[in-house]
């Protein structure tokens, strides 16, 4: 099964594309996001923000385009406050077909790099 992926909502919407230039058909036509359903949104934006805030961690990113992937990840380690490394390479060929981005601790990262390409 091939997966296909809806790119639509990311293209920009074009004054050629609209039928006239009237500003109530630009803004109906620009892709937009639902906002939550609440009477103190700006109650509920504090509390969201602070439910998703990270305090700490490894950052990696993986995006899908057109002529291929692209995968990205910091080169930090570190131990509490402690840094014991700039250049760690937490993006990992686990077999000709799949990548793998590290997290964690190193113990663990091993493992799972070790038992995921032999199967």
């Amino acid at each position: 099964c091939k997966m296909k992926l809806d790119f639509s909502g990311l293209e920009p919407v074009t004054l050629h594309q609209l039928p006239n230039d009237n500003i109530s058909d630009i803004i109906s036509q620009t892709p937009s996001f639902k906002l939550p359903n609440d009477a103190d949104f700006d109650g509920f934006q504090k509390a969201a923000v602070q439910m998703v805030k990270p305090a700490k961690g490894t950052t990696t990113l993986a995006f899908i385009f057109k002529e291929g992937i692209i995968v990205a990840a910091d080169s930090r380690a570190s131990m509490g406050g402690y840094i014991s490394s700039q250049s760690v390479k937490k993006i990992i060929e686990i077999n000709p077909y799949l990548l793998g981005t590290m997290a964690g601790g190193a113990a663990d990262c091993q493992f799972w790099h070790r038992n995921l390409g032999i199967k």
